[in-house]
């Protein structure tokens, strides 16, 4: 019975400070990686024409142009961009029906994130016509920059502009990021590293 009495006693102390620790992790989050939310504008204008417009079939017509974005909110700056755009024509009980879809990448000539000077580059899509557009964006940070950063977001909105051509429209946004600092610490680890393997 002795015997018994002492090994729970001992069970006990182990996991006590094992219960402990854990706790104390969970209500302690990493303050390296965050997530955070944001909202804005992005203002999308045409700009000169890479290759096209080419005509696929009788009811898509495939075009390559330059695009400025330029965000405002919590993500600010402008992006510039190559845009693939593909334009589609259909009917529908008698009535024509317009619409294109597009996909572009490029960078921030100049980028702010929560007033946070960066270098990210920009990947998104989605669809437009005549009165609306939406889609999903993809932003990530430069690797040679103190900060990754990792964000995605969506936009839609009410066009101000044309489908296709030099007008401008204005759509809203909300988006989320990470950021991950790095410390010197770890870079003074990477090159020791570097230097062991190259001896």
């Amino acid at each position: 019975m002795k015997k018994s009495i002492w090994a729970a006693t001992l069970v006990l102390a182990f996991l006590i400070p094992l219960v402990a620790v854990s706790a104390a992790n969970a209500t302690h989050p990493d303050n390296d990686d965050h997530q955070n939310r944001g909202t804005g504008t992005i203002s999308f204008a045409q700009g000169a024409t890479v290759s096209g417009p080419t005509a696929h079939d009788d009811h898509t017509t495939i075009v390559t142009v330059k695009e400025t974005l330029t965000f405002t909110g919590n993500l600010t700056g402008t992006a510039q961009t190559i845009e693939r755009d593909v334009m589609h024509t259909g009917t529908d009980e008698g009535k024509t029906i317009t619409f294109t879809t597009f996909h572009g990448s490029g960078n921030f000539t100049t980028g702010t994130l929560n007033s946070v000077t960066v270098t990210l580059h920009i990947r998104y899509e989605g669809v437009k016509n005549s009165t609306f557009a939406r889609g999903n964006f993809v932003v990530h940070g430069d690797t040679n920059q103190m900060n990754d950063v990792h964000g995605e977001g969506h936009f839609h909105g009410t066009l101000t502009g044309g489908v296709e051509g030099s007008g401008g429209s204005t759509v809203g946004y909300t988006m989320h990021w990470t950021v991950s600092t790095h410390t010197d610490h770890d870079t003074e680890a990477r090159d020791k590293d570097e230097v062991t393997e190259t001896d």
